[in-house]
């Protein structure tokens, strides 16, 4: 075992993705989506107040794997330049199959299940989706390393008994 200035080298420190992954991993059977900005007051604002996103969520998250740390390794490394505040979307896979029953058996996006609110046309002509703040589980913070839980995650949330999907009115709101 090699020793630098009486510290041992056996146990390699961990990155940035190593870390996150080893936090998700704490909250089981969840789908994690991650998504970086740069200002704090959009971390606060999407905790409080859910996370907007335009046409699907793929479109403006990543789906990582906790058990895969260098998938978010890879994430933090590809998104770093949007900002150093990663939120975490957590979804619970008993809720997400909820989800994509419902979307299957209504025949609607799984977006439109997921959104607590009705969704809109934005300026780019495409649909806006709101995903609720208790599918929000906190942010980590690249810089310091350190991740704040969100205080309105709810791992029990199904936004089905909130709200009631239903075929899209794709021309309500169209400009």
């Amino acid at each position: 075992m090699a020793k630098n200035n009486g510290k041992s080298t056996s146990s390699r420190m961990k990155n940035k993705g190593e870390i996150l992954a080893s936090i998700l991993k704490n909250f089981k059977d969840c789908f994690f989506f991650l998504h970086n900005t740069r200002e704090f007051g959009i971390v606060e604002n999407i905790m409080n107040e859910g996370f907007i996103f335009e046409r699907q969520l793929a479109h403006s998250t990543d789906r990582v794997n906790p058990k895969e740390p260098i998938e978010v390794t890879y994430f933090l490394i590809q998104r770093k330049d949007y900002g150093s505040y990663t939120i975490i979307i957590a979804i619970p896979k008993v809720i997400y199959e909820i989800y994509t029953s419902v979307s299957n058996k209504k025949d609607v996006d799984i977006e439109e299940v997921l959104a607590v609110t009705e969704p809109y046309w934005g300026d780019n002509d495409e649909l806006i989706y709101t995903l609720s703040p208790k599918h929000i589980l906190g942010y980590f913070n690249i810089k310091t390393s350190e991740f704040y839980q969100n205080r309105n995650w709810d791992p029990f949330f199904n936004n089905c008994h909130a709200r009631s999907a239903g075929k899209k009115s794709v021309n309500s709101g169209r400009k």
